[in-house]
């Protein structure tokens, strides 16, 4: 266990984020965040980082928090390359030139390295924004919709720096709204819906222990007994 939470609440004047979520988050896993617009996926990110606080229940960590992230958008300063971007993101982690070198690589970035990113796209902003929270050595990565602006062939790439950083011990959290790339990618699943948790555990226990075949039909199975259950 690298984190529990027990109860959460957060409200906003507008809404509610979080409504008595409970939920476990396995170390060396990957773990799908997944639900809907509105969900309280966010929340709940903001909450783990430490940007906001609840308004009620509690986060227990399993030792300090030890924490890489990844935004949804990360508005870059568009007059600097991404070379010197990272330079000043790595040294603010310590990292090394050749472990910035490594990282841009890994990316797609390196003989984009000199651009400035006024001249990027979305989709090479957005493996830019995967760049920096690649950099560290912290346990926990959490990636808010990461596959925002991603085409198809750096989804499949993402889908293997995933694995990589589960093979190197890490654990990764990323939100999602897509199910199917849940069940693809994920070893559990985190699933909120109206600020409520709706199922948390190992993807392939949840699905045994009911008789649907994908977490799609098991999402709708439970809605639609949520929603009977307030008629």
């Amino acid at each position: 266990m690298i984190v529990e939470g027990k109860s959460l609440v957060k409200k906003y004047s507008e809404h509610q984020g979080l409504l008595d979520a409970s939920f476990t988050l396995s170390e060396g896993r990957i773990i799908a965040l997944a639900g809907g617009n509105g969900a309280g996926k966010s929340t709940l990110i903001r909450l783990l980082i430490g940007e906001e606080q609840p308004n009620g229940g509690e986060l227990h960590w399993a030792s300090v928090p030890s924490i890489r992230y990844m935004p949804d958008d990360v508005n870059f300063p568009p007059a600097l390359t991404a070379e010197e971007i990272l330079q000043l993101l790595g040294s603010l982690k310590k990292e090394s030139a050749k472990e910035r070198e490594k990282v841009l690589k890994r990316v797609g970035l390196w003989d984009f390295r000199k651009q400035r990113v006024s001249q990027f796209s979305k989709g090479m902003r957005q493996r830019l924004n995967l760049a920096q929270s690649l950099l560290g050595k912290e346990q926990l990565l959490i990636m808010d919709e990461p596959t925002n602006g991603l085409d198809i062939l750096w989804i499949a790439e993402l889908k293997q720096i995933l694995q990589e950083q589960k093979e190197q011990g890490k654990t990764v959290l990323f939100s999602t709204h897509l199910l199917s790339f849940a069940e693809e990618l994920a070893d559990d699943i985190l699933l909120i819906h109206n600020g409520r948790v709706l199922m948390n555990g190992a993807i392939q226990d949840v699905l045994s222990e009911t008789s649907c075949e994908h977490l799609e039909e098991l999402f709708m199975q439970k809605i639609g007994l949520d929603k009977a259950a307030k008629r």
